[in-house]
């Protein structure tokens, strides 16, 4: 469509413009030329439809809506981000007695985690880096899940419009969802148990310590095998085929562990274990989903057995009910 119209746009220019110099003249003239070119526009709109967005950006899906949403921390070193903390009354101490957590977004861990010799203090300043980006990557997903919700009950209704229906096909397609299952697209977008997420970051990271945590953002050990993509190659795996993913920041990383989870098909059980607890009125619970990633590490059982001793040792579920700072409007 669009080089169509170049050609035409060619062969009638010099016509076009001596009218349109004459026409210019007069007031009237002006006034029916940016009448006719406003409705030109208006036809091609109508005609050309909405635009879908590439399927990358639906990762992206809501972030608009509330506008600024963390208060993003350049990095800082252990020390001085923990002081941070502390000046600012984020400590777990509150958060265990119910205080809202601050909107607070890590660019990235402190190169000297691994320098951090008190391990109660490095894990308590590991959990205060990625527990607001956890909630509010859970936040995001609990928007776009509100939004489906809305446009399945209109198209139950026959009310879908066009662009709405074309938006729902990039979300359940973004989801890896079977075409015209609601009810799979739905057990697909949902929330992540915070304990659970921290859990995984700190066993894949080491709380914060490994070389792919201060190098590349990467806390969850997610994989690539396309050359295309950002990694970084292990260097205790012999001739690997396969290189840890990088992220330009953490929170990039976190919103893609828990796309990971809610679209691959090898965690159809986890999404089946936490769509019926919603059914029956609970929250999912990280211990019992913990049992559903088995394949997440080649390390299979024991990898499960030590995402429930993080969890239980470190008492992580208290986090789970833990909310966001409200947004302040200025």
């Amino acid at each position: 469509m669009p080089d169509t119209i170049l050609r035409h746009w060619r062969r009638w220019q010099p016509g076009l413009l001596h009218h349109g110099a004459r026409v210019n003249r007069s007031l009237l003239g002006r006034t029916t030329v940016l009448g006719a070119a406003l409705g030109v526009f208006l036809v091609l709109g109508l005609w050309q439809g909405a635009q879908p967005l590439p399927p990358s950006a639906w990762q992206e899906l809501g972030l608009l809506a509330e506008g600024p949403a963390l208060r993003r921390l350049p990095p800082r070193n252990a020390d001085d981000l923990a002081a941070f903390f502390d000046s600012n009354g984020y400590t777990l101490a509150r958060l265990q007695s119910g205080a809202a957590v601050p909107r607070l977004a890590v660019a990235r861990l402190p190169r000297d985690m691994d320098d951090v010799a008190d391990s109660d203090r490095r894990k308590a300043l590991f959990l205060r880096s990625l527990l607001p980006l956890v909630l509010q990557a859970n936040a995001e997903i609990a928007r776009i899940r509100g939004q489906v919700i809305a446009a399945l009950d209109a198209k139950a209704a026959g009310r879908l419009g066009a662009t709405d229906a074309v938006w729902l096909e990039h979300v359940a397609d973004w989801y890896g969802a079977a075409p015209g299952d609601a009810a799979d697209l739905l057990s697909r977008i949902d929330q992540v148990p915070p304990s659970l997420a921290l859990a995984q970051a700190a066993q894949e990271s080491g709380w914060g310590r490994s070389r792919f945590a201060r190098d590349a953002n990467a806390l969850f050990g997610q994989r690539v095998w396309s050359e295309h993509q950002p990694g970084l190659a292990p260097k205790e795996v012999d001739e690997a085929n396969f290189r840890v993913r990088a992220f330009p920041d953490l929170m990039t990383g976190v919103r893609s562990y828990l796309h990971n989870l809610n679209s691959h098909r090898a965690y159809q059980r986890f999404r089946e274990l936490r769509a019926q607890s919603r059914a029956g009125g609970r929250r999912a619970d990280a211990i019992d989903l913990a049992g559903s990633l088995s394949q997440y590490s080649e390390e299979g059982a024991d990898y499960v057995a030590a995402l429930r001793r993080l969890i239980s040792r470190n008492d992580l579920r208290a986090l789970d009910g833990l909310r966001l700072e409200r947004l302040t409007r200025s």
